[in-house]
């Protein structure tokens, strides 16, 4: 199960950081299974269940991302905060508890949704991606916080910034 979690989790970072705006629908499905999956392995350890569960919600955001673009924009937002926020106190050796952290990341990527919807989604997906990424590989190779820290920064500048690309060639 370690190396199938090792793998979504790389896979969901990786189209995250790079095509999270692009492919909205695909950010949805894939934040909705970040959120369910940690949710699962925080509290119950993870498992089989976690994974069909996630993979079932992430199923369910792709569906109403594809039909209710802003609804599912506020709701992603907060669950892109809940899955990012979590690592980044830990970086920096500040320890305030999964949940909590989680709580203040949903209000905060809600509201960052809420009134700058195409760069707080490219702030986000970059934010959740980059912290998918890091948190496997970081926990595989248990690098250092100073390590993870330099890796995070790196992958959600890249992620920004290929986003940001996208965002302007469209146009």
């Amino acid at each position: 199960m370690d190396w199938i979690s090792l793998i979504l989790s790389l896979a969901a970072g990786l189209l995250l950081l790079f095509a999270g705006r692009r492919f909205f629908w695909l950010a949805a499905a894939l934040v909705a299974f970040l959120f369910t999956f940690n949710l699962f392995d925080n509290l119950f350890g993870g498992g089989w269940l976690g994974l069909i569960v996630a993979v079932v919600v992430g199923g369910i955001f792709a569906w109403l991302a594809t039909k209710f673009i802003k609804i599912a924009g506020y709701i992603v937002g907060a669950l892109a905060g809940a899955v990012g926020l979590p690592i980044f106190p830990h970086m920096f050796g500040f320890d305030m508890g999964w949940i909590l952290a989680a709580l203040i990341g949903a209000v905060a990527g809600f509201l960052l949704m809420l009134f700058l919807f195409d760069w707080g989604l490219i702030l986000l997906t970059s934010w959740a991606g980059a912290n998918a990424v890091v948190g496997k590989v970081t926990g595989l190779w248990s690098a250092g916080a100073t390590i993870a820290t330099i890796i995070f920064l790196a992958l959600l500048a890249a992620g920004i910034f290929v986003q940001a690309g996208q965002m302007k060639a469209k146009k």
